[in-house]
C-alpha cells in the first residue's frame, strides 16, 4: 500500500503499534501526539489519510482536533476516527462529517480494508 498515513493519538504506545503495523504493509506512517505535531507533519508533505483517535489529551476530542488542524492547514486529507467509545452520538457526529469510525482495539483486517477502499477512490 503506497500510502502516507498520519496517526494522531495522545498515547505513544498506540502510535508505536500503529507504526509497526502500517509499516509492515509498506505504508509511510507519520505520528503525532497532538494538534501541533499533526500540523507540523501535514506541513512536511502530502498525507493520504489521517487516523485520529477520538479521545485526546486536555479534553480535546478528535473531531475538535481535526477542526483545529483545518484552521491551521486548510484542506485535510480523508480522515478516519478511531475510538474505544461505542456511543452512537460519536458515530453520528463522525458520519455526518464523512469520517468512517474504527473501534479499539482496531482489527488489522478492518484497518486494511479501509485503507484499500480509500485507495480505490
Amino acid at each position: 500500500l503506497p500510502l502516507t498515513v498520519l496517526c494522531l493519538d495522545n498515547d505513544a504506545s498506540i502510535l508505536d503499534g500503529m507504526r509497526a503495523l502500517l509499516s509492515r504493509w509498506g505504508v509511510d506512517c507519520r505520528t503525532a501526539l497532538d494538534v501541533e505535531q499533526a500540523a507540523a507533519e501535514l506541513a512536511r508533505g502530502p498525507i493520504d489519510l489521517i487516523l485520529a483517535d477520538y479521545h485526546l489529551a486536555d479534553g480535546v476530542d478528535g473531531l475538535q482536533a481535526l477542526q483545529q488542524l483545518r484552521e491551521v492547514s486548510g484542506q485535510l486529507p480523508p480522515v478516519a476516527m478511531i475510538t474505544a467509545d461505542g456511543s452512537s452520538e460519536l458515530k453520528q457526529r463522525a458520519r455526518a462529517l464523512g469520517h468512517p469510525v474504527l473501534h479499539k482495539p482496531v482489527r488489522p483486517a478492518a484497518l486494511r480494508a479501509m485503507l484499500t477502499s480509500l485507495l480505490r477512490r
